[in-house]
């Protein structure tokens, strides 16, 4: 039966790679990496080249998902994503995708898997989770994230600033992603409820230009350009 494996490397420490994952990516005959722009590195494969080394360099296929937000072109180009990747698959390669963090935690694996299952029906998928960037955070503070029978949230930067307001009350622990270029007004929200001491912030985590800071230590002086790969995890003290 032909196979897909798709891999989560981790928010960046190559050593938070899973040994499943790695034995996976030794024997993969193609590795796919994505990224956003044509002229862009892709951060998965840095990741990866890291731990397997320049000479699997040749090995490993990029593969451009621009950021818009028209779905029937997003379809069209994870569909003809999915035939490049079929195209390997059929001629017998074991072909492996990766991806940062976990690959079904807000990533663009989920609409890769959904052309492929559209594309090919019969096709075994099998996804390796990887650790998230929230769980590598909170790990370097030993920051806890949930206790007993707390109410944890996940959530992007709503587009209504304010409705993070709601969330935040409504639960004990909440993890804010794909922060960006919102990050200014997360934090003037952040202070606004008196939490900024409760909240640990991360930008990068586990790669180069890592930002890290512990709330109850530091003050949250950050720069909008450290809203990219950035994570902020509060803690509603009430």
């Amino acid at each position: 039966m032909n196979k897909f494996y798709g891999v989560g490397v981790g928010p960046g420490d190559p050593e938070l790679i899973t040994l499943k994952a790695l034995k996976v990516l030794k024997e993969a005959d193609i590795i796919f990496a994505p990224k956003s722009k044509a002229k862009a590195d892709s951060l998965a494969r840095e990741i990866v080249e890291k731990v397997l080394g320049e000479e699997r360099g040749k090995d490993i296929l990029e593969i451009e998902f621009p950021m818009i937000s028209n779905k029937e072109e997003l379809r069209k180009r994870y569909l003809k994503a999915a035939e490049i990747i079929l195209q390997k698959i059929y001629e017998g390669k074991l072909v492996a995708y990766l991806t940062i963090g976990d690959p079904l935690l807000y990533s663009t694996y989920i609409y890769l898997i959904n052309a492929l299952n559209e594309a090919a029906p019969g096709l075994q998928i099998e996804t390796i989770p990887g650790v998230s960037a929230y769980s590598a955070l909170a790990a370097k503070f030993s920051y806890s994230l949930a206790e007993k029978d707390e109410k944890i949230c996940i959530c992007p930067v709503p587009k209504d600033i304010g409705d993070l307001r709601e969330i935040i009350t409504k639960n004990d622990t909440v993890v804010i992603m794909k922060v960006a270029k919102r990050l200014q007004g997360v934090i003037k929200l952040l202070d606004e409820m008196n939490l900024l001491q409760h909240s640990v912030f991360g930008s990068r985590v586990g790669l180069k230009g890592e930002r890290l800071i512990n709330g109850m230590k530091m003050p949250f002086v950050v720069s909008e350009k450290e809203g990219y790969l950035s994570t902020i995890i509060v803690r509603n003290k009430k």
